[in-house]
């Protein structure tokens, strides 16, 4: 009995998906090879925004009460926001790194902030983690976490660098691979974000443009459970 072009467009969905291992021979060597082809092509699914779609604009004040607001930032030549929250190990033991990125890439127009979308941290809280480990970068307060749910953060320690020509993102993902979970190397194998910055600034192209990243869950509260809302600054 042969085979409809239903059944060929199902096999086709399931095997590029990784599900089952071989279709029928009735299914066709073309749609076989096809299917394939974009198993192996296919990139992991980019949660929130993408490379090719505009980060949306906010605006938040930070640990210091100054307005932060992205697309003010026009004479930037990229902009990178890295995801926290108070207490967060693989942040604490990556200041030291950042503070390094920060003085390499500030100096050649990169803006460094850091977005705190944990509810639960008050400013008090965050000003002194930040006193505690000399984190001088600004903290943004993104309490209703409209910015983590509109880019899609789920972790801490991932980085997001924006390109303020086109608000797209260029690379995303972790900062390097010398943390991990209860794991710690001497030395990074890996400076993604570093790469990715010098590779971007450069012109050159960008490789890895997204990693995984490994940091403390951001807990997201249900619309019907939160108590304040952020008034973005004049």
């Amino acid at each position: 009995m042969g085979v409809s072009r239903r059944q060929k467009l199902i096999w086709l969905v399931l095997a590029a998906l990784g599900v089952g291992s071989t279709a029928p021979e009735t299914v066709g060597a073309d749609v076989r090879r096809l299917a394939s082809s974009l198993q192996e092509q296919s990139e992991p699914p980019y949660r929130g925004a993408d490379k090719s779609s505009q980060v949306e604009n906010f605006a938040l004040r930070d640990h210091q009460g100054n307005a932060r607001e992205l697309y003010r930032q026009t004479t930037a030549r990229a902009v990178v926001l890295i995801f926290t929250i108070t207490g967060c190990p693989i942040v604490q033991k990556s200041i030291p790194k950042l503070k390094a990125l920060r003085d390499e890439f500030g100096p050649k127009g990169v803006v460094f902030w850091l977005i705190n979308s944990n509810p639960q941290d008050d400013t008090a809280a965050i000003r002194e983690e930040a006193r505690d480990f000399g984190i001088h970068l600004p903290i943004l307060l993104d309490h209703s976490q409209l910015v983590a749910r509109s880019l899609g953060a789920t972790r801490t320690a991932e980085a997001v660098c924006i390109e303020p020509k086109s608000w797209t993102v260029f690379y995303r993902g972790a900062i390097d691979d010398r943390l991990g979970y209860g794991a710690e190397r001497p030395k990074a194998g890996h400076a993604y974000l570093e790469n990715a910055l010098k590779s971007f600034l450069a012109g050159k192209t960008i490789a890895p443009a997204r990693t995984e990243v490994k940091g403390c869950r951001i807990q997201f509260e249900r619309p019907a459970e939160k108590k304040r809302t952020e008034t973005a600054p004049n």
